[in-house]
């Protein structure tokens, strides 16, 4: 469905009943990156996925893309749907923004879902690249770019078991517009740091991470999960940075395991995930 919030409409798909749960994808997918586990969720809760501002099938406007903006976008889905407290989860990018709506809008939190991401800001290094980056994007090597940080959103195990997931991760970047890139490239520089909100989060909280993330690696999310008080870490083997594209059953059943526990449905609506040759 298409949601109007007046600057920009947003792509979102809501299916299933029970808890809201809202799930933001990661730079720079799209809410492709949840449908492996879709389905599994969607048994246990009412599962809602917008692209972002500037990827997937949303408008792509040339500004709006600082980390507090994009919160102020899920706040706003979250009234058009007319939910009050929502369950709110992101990888990476979309963790960012899910402890920024933590930091500004507690009381619209049930619960957390933080996967491969982390709560420093980031470093002096981490500034620079993210400049070099956006430099590139503007000098027109957009595809280049693409190309290269897509390869690391897999982890060795996923590249030797499955090589054409970077192919489909790939296809999903392709539609994220320049503008968006270099915009969120700059929100996620600018971000501030959340470590000092995460003792604060007095709530259920779940912390996934695949065991061979480069990008956000396992230390970090072991820190994060410590600092809150109510938060179960996760570790996934043979994953890197994308768990529900590389895994996708064990992280649905991380998942669900979580939902559960902290917010559990009738028995008769829950089925037991039915395994097959997929990963």
């Amino acid at each position: 469905m298409r949601i109007d919030l007046g600057a920009v409409t947003l792509e979102v798909e809501d299916h299933g009943e029970g808890v809201p749960v809202v799930l933001l994808h990661g730079f720079p997918l799209s809410s492709a990156m949840w449908t492996p586990i879709r389905t599994a969720v969607e048994q246990a809760a009412r599962l809602i996925t917008p692209d972002l501002r500037g990827f997937g099938a949303s408008d792509k406007p040339k500004t709006g893309y600082a980390m507090i903006e994009l919160a102020d976008d899920v706040v706003r889905v979250a009234d058009a749907l007319g939910l009050g407290r929502f369950v709110l989860g992101g990888h990476s990018m979309g963790g960012y923004i899910a402890l920024r709506v933590a930091a500004v809008r507690p009381e619209r939190l049930a619960g957390l879902i933080l996967v491969d991401t982390r709560a420093e800001a980031d470093t002096p290094e981490g500034m620079q690249r993210r400049d070099a980056s956006i430099g590139r994007i503007a000098a027109g090597e957009v595809s280049a770019f693409l190309d290269e940080f897509v390869a690391g959103l897999v982890g060795p195990s996923s590249k030797a078991r499955a090589p054409r997931l970077l192919e489909e991760l790939r296809a999903i970047a392709a539609d994220a517009a320049p503008d968006a890139l270099t915009g969120c490239l700059a929100g996620m520089r600018d971000r501030p740091d959340s470590a000092a909100l995460l003792p604060a989060l007095d709530l259920p909280a779940l912390v996934i991470v695949g065991h061979e993330d480069s990008l956000t690696p396992p230390a970090s999310s072991r820190a994060m999960a410590a600092a809150m008080p109510k938060a179960r870490l996760v570790e996934m083997a043979s994953a890197g940075h994308t768990p529900s594209m590389e895994r996708p059953i064990p992280t649905a059943e991380a998942i669900l395991g979580f939902l559960r526990e902290h917010f559990p449905q009738p028995a008769a609506r829950i089925r037991p995930l039915r395994r097959s040759g997929a990963v």
